[in-house]
């Protein structure tokens, strides 16, 4: 394990094509400091696309294939970074996506940083359902303690991450809001509108925006009652 300043993990299953379109925004991250990508690959095509690309450093063979949560913490624990970034396999992230998480652990109490999310397909209703539901939702939740980094735009300090015990692995979903209220004890986890990233609206287009959002509130529902839990597969 080298030690770097940042390292991005990038969980992918069956992302092929997306996958490199992720992988072609990290390679054009303009950050000064030491960064590695680390892709936990599932599906033929994935890993040959993770093994092709320059900007991976190390890729990991998902065989088991047990979950987003499951394969963000392969990759955290072979990561070298004081500070872990995480995004997703169908996912583009901006030039300063890196530099604008880094910045702020600057402050020694952050612990962790979450931003907002754009539609990465084009569409009146996409655009305003997502400002609606994945920013204007965090700007109004962060301020009263409920913080929710998206699993596709966050970060950690690492080592935070290990002393919360990373993701919840028994977790298929609402795994990036059960660590953020975790690392929200340890210290400040910070909301900046100023880091979006765009991603897929495959989710959005399957399921509908109606129903997501129904299913989401019976999730965060499940996870505030005693004895519940969210343990609703991935969609």
């Amino acid at each position: 394990m080298r030690t770097v300043d940042a390292s991005v993990v990038v969980p992918a299953r069956d992302e092929g094509e997306r996958l490199e379109r992720t992988l072609d925004s990290l390679a054009a991250q303009r950050f000064d400091g030491d960064l590695e990508v680390i892709t936990v690959a599932s599906g033929a095509e994935t890993l040959r696309v993770a093994r092709a690309h320059s900007v991976v450093d190390r890729v990991l063979a998902d065989d088991r294939r047990e979950g987003p949560g499951a394969a963000r913490n392969r990759g955290a624990a072979v990561a070298g970074g004081d500070i872990l970034l995480f995004t997703d396999a169908d996912t583009v992230v901006p030039p300063s996506w890196v530099r604008r998480h880094y910045r702020h652990y600057a402050t020694p109490i952050v612990v962790g940083v979450g931003g907002p999310l754009r539609p990465l397909e084009a569409g009146l209703r996409h655009r305003a359902c997502f400002r609606l539901l994945s920013d204007w939702w965090y700007r109004a939740c962060w301020p009263v303690g409920f913080v929710q980094q998206p699993g596709c735009n966050c970060s950690v300090r690492r080592t935070t991450f290990g002393s919360v015990g990373g993701f919840d692995d028994s977790l298929e979903f609402l795994e990036d809001t059960d660590l953020s209220l975790r690392l929200r004890r340890e210290g400040t986890v910070a909301y900046d509108h100023t880091c979006p990233v765009d991603t897929s609206t495959r989710r959005q287009g399957r399921v509908g925006y109606a129903r997501l959002c129904w299913t989401y509130l019976v999730g965060y529902l499940k996870y505030v009652v005693p004895g519940q839990s969210p343990t609703r597969e991935y969609f």
